[in-house]
């Protein structure tokens, strides 16, 4: 997996790759709708250059890819991919897993149960969008005990793949509410420093989200 570089956030093009990338990944612009440069530089009432840097940025990172005569579309998550991204993230997070028993502090364990208590009220007030965000964010937190940058780094743009695959899923409040009740076991097992059963819970935990949505 190529590791892409974005534009900077203060420039013309980093906003606008910010704009297109949220766009892309909360569904405004759906699997296979084209994104062309002169419709972006209309629509966001800027020059081509800037336009040119985002889209490739975006197709860098595997959101736009080339489609009919050259034209770049939204990626479309197939069943074979969404396997693909569940494999990886098992492998990344699962890797992480010992090293964070050995290395975690009580304010990761603190950080982690907040998130978690976060979740529980999100999940019970009907707020997916959040609830969503809570867990992409305690995963991360999880995986960060383990101090591996790299590791990191690949999980952050394997991140917006995860994020795509469950744009539509159904989300039911039983299922968000097992979701907290799965983070919570993951949390007393980081506590108690057991990698073996942390990793095994945690591979089970993704696997099983992934089936149900």
């Amino acid at each position: 997996m190529t590791v892409a570089t974005s534009p900077s956030p203060a420039t013309k093009a980093g906003r606008l790759h910010t704009a297109l990338r949220d766009d892309i990944l909360t569904g405004r612009l759906a699997a296979g709708d084209p994104v062309d440069e002169a419709t972006t530089a209309a629509q966001h009432d800027i020059s081509r250059t800037p336009v040119r840097e985002a889209l490739k940025a975006l197709t860098s990172e595997g959101l736009l890819v080339p489609g009919p005569r050259r034209q770049l579309r939204v990626v479309d998550i197939s069943p074979e991919h969404r396997r693909e991204v569940t494999s990886l993230r098992v492998a990344l997070e699962v890797t992480a897993a010992p090293t964070a028993c050995e290395r975690r502090t009580d304010e990761d364990l603190d950080d982690l149960r907040t998130l978690v208590d976060r979740q529980r009220r999100q999940a019970k007030g009907g707020d997916v969008t959040a609830f969503l965000e809570a867990d992409e964010a305690f995963h991360r937190a999880l995986a960060a005990t383990a101090a591996m940058p790299t590791l990191m780094l690949l999980l952050d743009q394997l991140g917006a793949f995860v994020r795509l695959a469950r744009l539509g899923a159904p989300t039911p409040q039983r299922h968000l509410l097992a979701l907290t009740r799965e983070h919570d076991h993951l949390v007393d097992l980081l506590e108690a420093g057991d990698g073996a059963a942390l990793s095994s819970a945690l591979e089970e935990h993704i696997r099983s989200t992934a089936l149900r949505g």
